[in-house]
């Protein structure tokens, strides 16, 4: 079996242990030894590894899915190869995987947004924008349990992941987190409120570096 088809195979275990090593080691593989290969078969690795990712995200088994996740948290970072490309691409499977029926890949996606909004760049603030534009669309619009829920878990993870572009939508943020807070379901509700509590965090910290700012006018 080739070191590729190892890493897939790891990544599409049953066991959560086997998932977790296996990312662990394709970062340490594409950040050591993929370095010293020639760009081309680097290059080549990447496209076709993200191939493989693309199918684990597609795939109708949770598993998988989990899988693909945890290989873009390891990839997305990574200053190798096409990296504006592959955060693109990235992005775009993140989108795919939200909402989801199973709870535990909705939180492993919405957190492999946040970083995804880290390594983002100079389009982060463009990301984070449309990302949190489509939360809300999905919290004031007719009520869906796995998009509220889906839309709760991605602003907490911005709102941790980069305040400061978050803070730039807080207004609306409160104007339509209630609607989750009040939701019939305990596990929305308890999401929402964590979510709520990401963006209090935020906006105290943005006013006391106001504060901070006009003391030293």
């Amino acid at each position: 079996m080739s070191v590729m088809m190892q890493f897939v195979s790891g990544l599409k275990s049953r066991h959560e242990d086997v998932r977790s090593k296996t990312a662990r080691d394709l970062y340490h593989y594409v950040t050591t030894e993929l370095r010293e290969v020639a760009v081309e078969d680097l290059t080549s690795f990447m496209d076709e590894f993200n191939h493989h990712i693309f199918e684990m995200v597609s795939s109708s088994d949770a598993n998988e899915r989990k899988g693909g996740i945890m290989a873009i948290v390891s990839l997305v970072g990574v200053d190798v190869g096409n990296t504006s490309t592959r955060i693109s691409r990235f992005a775009n499977y993140l989108r795919n995987l939200l909402p989801s029926t199973d709870t535990t890949v909705m939180e492993l996606a919405a957190k492999a947004v946040g970083r995804v909004a880290l390594a983002s760049g100079t389009y982060t603030s463009e990301y984070v924008e449309f990302e949190v534009k489509r939360a809300f669309e999905w919290l004031v619009g007719d009520r869906n349990e796995t998009r509220r829920h889906a839309a709760v878990l991605v602003l907490r993870e911005l709102a941790l992941s980069t305040p400061t572009f978050f803070f730039q939508q807080v207004q609306q943020f409160f104007d339509s987190v209630f609607n989750a807070i009040r939701d019939p379901k305990a596990v929305i509700r308890e999401s929402a409120v964590a979510a709520l509590q990401a963006a209090l965090v935020v906006t105290a910290q943005r006013e006391t570096k106001e504060e901070i700012g006009r003391a030293h006018v």
